[in-house]
């Protein structure tokens, strides 16, 4: 916001999980944060409805809001979900953004999810379109990889933008906030020897197994461990997808996505290009390019850690959403970047 010239006031904002309500209101201490963050609750009307007792209470209490933003779950969608995926009762909530935009009437407004979204059986993209539409909302949505906006991990989102002010555009703002790709060394190489070891900067502890393979691959040089070693549901075939499971990162490139299971092998390619570890809280808070001043202490645990970090939307995403809408609303043009080639990575362009 402040390269916009602009000083936010966060009216509302609504979090289920208490610990990362805990986290989110130490960094922001002036937001008004609803104390039970259960956003079916806080707007708990049907699409096109009446305004409940509730929401009147939400509108009142928020006052005027001219951005609204909102990352909806999105484990129902995504492809790592092997249970609920596409039908999942989640992925409803979606809609409630949209609710959320019946009630408070943003001038602008944002969804985040994963490109899974798009499967829904519900359909509840195409719902949310054709709703703020018909709400006067110019709207428009996408995928955007975010290692193309500078984040150092590949990363797909889909983003659905809505705005009162002009019609909004993925490509345009992916083309205003184009970025070199970073790579892992950008993001933590100056990681390498902490001096102070705190939780934080600590990594997972490894079962005997799987510290075997971490230092196989740290002293051959290799990244991709091979199918002798690994469990024996991850090689009964040739061709399984499991390659990036238990696979070394690597320094020249950006990170695999972040999630919930960066402290663990099994879950990804989450282990050091150097040492025989996963990556620290710290440095998986890097690749999410959280600055080093966010303080994370109130998570606790080193569970509700790896939540409030593989589940968070990476900053720079909601910069450069906030930079082009907020744009779209004064009228102003921003510069398309020029194109990047494979060649500028790790060059750490400037914000």
């Amino acid at each position: 916001m402040r390269a916009s010239g602009r000083s936010p006031r966060i009216v509302l904002a609504a979090e289920l999980d208490a610990t990362i309500r805990d986290v989110y209101k130490a960094n922001f201490p002036d937001a008004r944060v609803d104390p039970d963050g259960d956003v079916v609750q806080l707007l708990d009307g049907r699409i096109g409805a009446r305004i409940t007792a509730a929401e009147r209470k939400a509108r009142a209490g928020a006052g005027r809001v001219d951005f609204a933003v909102g990352g909806p779950p999105c484990q129902g969608h995504s492809n790592l979900n092997n249970h609920t995926r596409r039908a999942d009762e989640r992925n409803a909530l979606y809609l409630r953004m949209v609710r959320a935009a019946e009630v408070l009437e943003p001038k602008s407004f944002c969804i985040e999810n994963v490109p899974g979204v798009l499967g829904d059986s519900g359909r509840v993209v195409d719902i949310a379109i054709a709703r703020l539409e018909k709400l006067g909302y110019q709207v428009d949505a996408g995928v955007i990889d975010l290692s193309g906006l500078g984040v150092p991990q590949v990363r797909f989102r889909h983003v659905l933008l809505a705005s009162t002010s002009a019609t909004p555009s993925v490509r345009v703002l992916a083309e205003t906030h184009r970025r070199s790709p970073r790579s892992l060394r950008w993001a933590i190489g100056d990681l390498l020897y902490v001096g102070r070891k705190t939780w934080f900067d600590t990594a997972a502890t490894l079962s005997a197994r799987n510290l075997f393979r971490a230092q196989w691959l740290v002293k051959n040089e290799r990244y991709d461990l091979p199918n002798r070693f690994r469990p024996p549901c991850h090689r009964d075939k040739p061709d399984h997808r499991y390659k990036s499971m238990y696979g070394r990162l690597h320094w020249g490139q950006p990170a695999q996505t972040v999630t919930t299971g960066f402290g663990s092998p099994g879950q990804g390619r989450y282990l050091h290009p150097a040492f025989p570890r996963t990556l620290t809280p710290h440095e998986a808070a890097r690749v999410q390019f959280f600055p080093d001043w966010f303080d994370f202490g109130r998570a606790g645990t080193r569970s509700a850690l790896a939540q409030c970090i593989g589940n968070a939307v990476p900053p720079k995403l909601g910069f450069a959403v906030a930079r082009h809408l907020i744009a779209l609303a004064d009228g102003i043009e921003l510069p398309v970047q020029p194109e990047i080639s494979s060649s500028d990575w790790g060059a750490g362009a400037a914000e």
